[in-house]
């Protein structure tokens, strides 16, 4: 990128819904690049490794390239690159574990980790599971979340997200976890690190439907916030404490002229 903007856009209730784009979005996101700006899908999703998320958004009819996708999986892997011989327990989904096993040691609970990481747990999580993660936790190992939303929408009805069962743990052993996905500021600098050259502060904008994730990460960094109108938009219109973006717009399709503007 030699001029514009750096714009990390949220893509489930922002970019995409159900199993389709929200209408414009994929136009409006040509039009962003047209223009010279940056962009990267910064994605909460944590129960699915990062090639299966590439290949659902170009089945409905997203176009983007695989270095345009960041997601918490890349953030973990991103963070445990950093540490010398990490040995690490993954309670979350096979893909995710299979992800992170590629370049990193993935180990059963027992086995002496240093870092425990929670996930999606809807197809592993019981109650041994949980208290072998919190035994680990324990004996030293630090505490990791892909994310921390309280609640997701599942088929269109609320679910209990990754940070519900993360604060279980937290509870039980008296530790704070690490958050590597939304809205972590960390999560926002290592996608930044994936943009070239780095952008100032002045010129990224994290554009979003959730006020607890997206624009509380954004407000966090201290770079631009936008607020579209669609997802949980809605759900989230009679929480007034939560962090307030410094734009509001319909959907994506506004967002071309608004940086432009």
């Amino acid at each position: 990128m030699t001029h514009g903007h750096a714009v990390l856009l949220d893509l489930q209730g922002t970019v995409y819904a159900g199993d389709h784009l929200v209408p414009g979005a994929d136009a409006a996101v040509e039009a962003l690049r047209d223009a010279g700006h940056a962009v990267r899908f910064v994605t909460n999703t944590d129960s699915a490794d990062s090639a299966a998320i590439l290949a659902m958004l170009r089945r409905i009819g997203l176009g983007l390239d695989a270095a345009e996708l960041f997601t918490p999986v890349d953030a973990a892997g991103a963070y445990l690159a950093g540490h010398p011989d990490p040995r690490v327990h993954v309670l979350a989904t096979g893909a995710v574990r299979d992800q992170l096993a590629s370049t990193i040691t993935v180990v059963d609970p027992q086995d002496g980790p240093t870092h425990v990481l929670v996930g999606d747990t809807r197809d592993v999580l019981d109650y041994p599971a949980l208290d072998a993660a919190f035994r680990a936790v324990l004996e030293g190992a630090e505490l990791l979340a892909l994310q921390h939303g309280r609640w997701f929408l599942r088929g269109g009805r609320p679910a209990i997200d990754t940070g519900s069962i993360t604060a279980a743990l937290e509870h039980a052993a008296q530790v704070r976890a690490r958050t590597l996905g939304k809205p972590s500021v960390d999560f926002l600098r290592l996608a930044l690190g994936t943009v070239s050259p780095a952008p100032d502060e002045r010129h990224v904008w994290v554009v979003g439907d959730d006020r607890t994730s997206d624009i509380a990460m954004g407000r966090d960094a201290g770079v631009r916030t936008v607020l579209v109108r669609t997802g949980k938009f809605s759900r989230q219109q009679h929480e007034p404490d939560l962090p307030e973006a410094e734009h509001v717009v319909d959907d994506l399709t506004r967002l071309p002229e608004l940086l432009d503007g």
